[in-house]
């Protein structure tokens, strides 16, 4: 048997760990799951062998100090991830992180440099970049076939799924649906329009009990002049996933293709006629682990990039500043 072209660590066995990145690591072909870690070494353990892994570990230093590890991809609560991202390029491990980056600015730009100064690849699984779909609309926004983008939507929502568990605890989670969910979007819309946020404004709601938001409808304005509007919620029971862009020369509709797991279509409309094609966004974790360890062993920087999660934690404190002055707020670049 051939050895694998890239061994991964997983820490924080979760649930997107147990559901999507685990599967989608032993579903690519030369790719290996070496070692997991849980604080919980029965966890650990029953993980490993649901999912195959090598080994099974309680210590997150001593999977990074494991010679058979080319990579870690890391799960845990979004406080935890700043500090895991530097601990791992300090072991010469390639990173491949759970939004969001980290839950600071200061924070994401401390992770940032660590991996630059060990040489080592970062990158932010925002998998929504590839649903299928998602590079066929943003090629429309590029090629000029919608003209200039006006307007643009998206909705998220996992269905009425409130958070729970450390996603409750804002000194964990920072925001709540917004960090869950919101921040899928953001970047969704800057891959989409090729355009960076310049302001921002915001509302949200929280649920009785709740001490982050579960609810959150958020207002961008890009660098393109284009206005967006982002949906992102964990409220309502039957949520319609889709993202819309609005040119002076047609539209592009994503119907149910905002989410995972999802099947779809593209629709797209210009005064020459309307296509429509089916996707689905069935693969976006698998194709995202492929193309981050493909682009960090070829000396590449991955999509999406450390910078891309900077640019992440920038928005998103930027909507917290909205939400406590109750203003339209500049981003600091802008």
């Amino acid at each position: 048997m051939a050895a694998p072209r890239f061994r991964w660590g997983l820490v924080g066995l979760g649930r997107i760990a147990d559901t999507a990145i685990a599967p989608g690591i032993t579903a690519l072909e030369g790719h290996e799951l070496a070692v997991v870690v849980s604080r919980d070494q029965e966890k650990a353990d029953r993980f490993a062998a649901s999912h195959g892994a090598r080994r099974a570990m309680s210590s997150y230093e001593g999977m990074l100090a494991d010679g058979d590890v080319d990579g870690v991809y890391i799960a845990t609560p979004n406080a935890l991830h700043a500090e895991q991202v530097m601990a791992a390029a300090a072991a010469g491990k390639h990173v491949l992180c759970d939004k969001p980056l980290a839950t600071s600015v200061q924070d994401a730009e401390k992770a940032i440099a660590a991996c630059r100064s060990a040489g080592v690849g970062l990158g932010i699984m925002f998998q929504t970049r590839r649903f299928e779909g998602v590079p066929e609309a943003a090629a429309a926004v590029r090629d000029g076939a919608l003209g200039r983008i006006v307007m643009a939507h998206v909705e998220m929502s996992a269905g009425r799924n409130l958070p729970k568990g450390w996603r409750t605890d804002p000194a964990l989670a920072g925001l709540g649906t917004v960090n869950n969910l919101g921040v899928h979007a953001f970047d969704l819309l800057r891959y989409l329009l090729d355009a960076e946020v310049v302001e921002v404004a915001a509302m949200v709601d929280r649920e009785e009990g709740f001490s982050v938001d579960t609810a959150a409808a958020v207002l961008l304005r890009f660098d393109s002049g284009a206005i967006a509007y982002v949906n992102a919620n964990q409220a309502v029971p039957y949520p319609q996933n889709d993202f819309v862009l609005y040119g002076t020369d047609g539209r592009v509709l994503g119907r149910n293709l905002s989410r995972p797991d999802h099947e779809g279509t593209l629709v797209v409309t210009t005064a020459s006629g309307q296509t429509e094609t089916r996707a689905t966004t069935a693969g976006g974790y698998r194709d995202t682990l492929a193309a981050f360890a493909e682009a960090v062993q070829s000396g590449r920087d991955p999509s999406p990039s450390g910078v891309d999660g900077l640019l992440s934690v920038q928005l998103t404190t930027a909507v917290t500043a909205a939400l406590e002055n109750g203003a339209v707020v500049r981003l600091p670049s802008s």
